[in-house]
């Protein structure tokens, strides 16, 4: 039992989740209307297809181009679609439900670790402190989620891009 619990934990600790969207006009792919959707209030990191990378805010796509808000320079800003690479934002309620389930899971399988015999008369205890312990894990990891956020990743496909695959 101790041995599942271990490669639990590591497996817990080298999966790292994250969504990822790609942007173009394809059927099937994140259109605009999407994108500006989530982007509505939300802060993003802006990668440009040099590697330069952008704190932004108010982003909004259009057909053909990108429009932020800098807050650094406090302009505005816009380039086109084809000089970006990606856009990543960081969903804190997403983080936080992930780090609360993570943690219940987590405290769980610490409860079923800790207490591997069990006896028939006992049976409503165990349960109750399996029940606790989640409960409690979930309160520990709902917190550190929010902290943490949850990666959301929009990538853009350029022509270029488009044309190698």
């Amino acid at each position: 039992m101790k041995t599942m619990f271990n490669i639990f934990i590591i497996c817990f600790l080298v999966t790292a989740c994250s969504s990822s969207y790609v942007v173009s006009s394809s059927d099937g792919d994140t259109s605009v209307d999407e994108f500006n959707e989530f982007a509505e209030g939300e802060e993003a990191e802006i990668i440009l297809s040099d590697s330069t990378e952008i704190t932004a805010t108010e982003v909004y796509l259009s057909a053909d181009s990108l429009y932020w808000f800098n807050p650094e320079t406090k302009l505005k800003t816009g380039v086109a679609k084809s000089e970006i690479s990606k856009v990543l934002f960081t969903d804190m309620w997403r983080g936080g439900l992930r780090g609360a389930g993570y943690g219940c899971a987590a405290g769980m399988l610490l409860w079923v670790a800790v207490n591997d015999s069990l006896e028939n008369s006992q049976f409503v205890n165990y349960m109750g402190g399996l029940a606790t312990l989640g409960v409690v894990s979930a309160l520990i990891g709902y917190p550190i989620g929010l902290i943490v956020g949850y990666p959301v990743e929009y990538e853009f496909q350029n022509d270029e891009q488009a044309r190698k695959q």
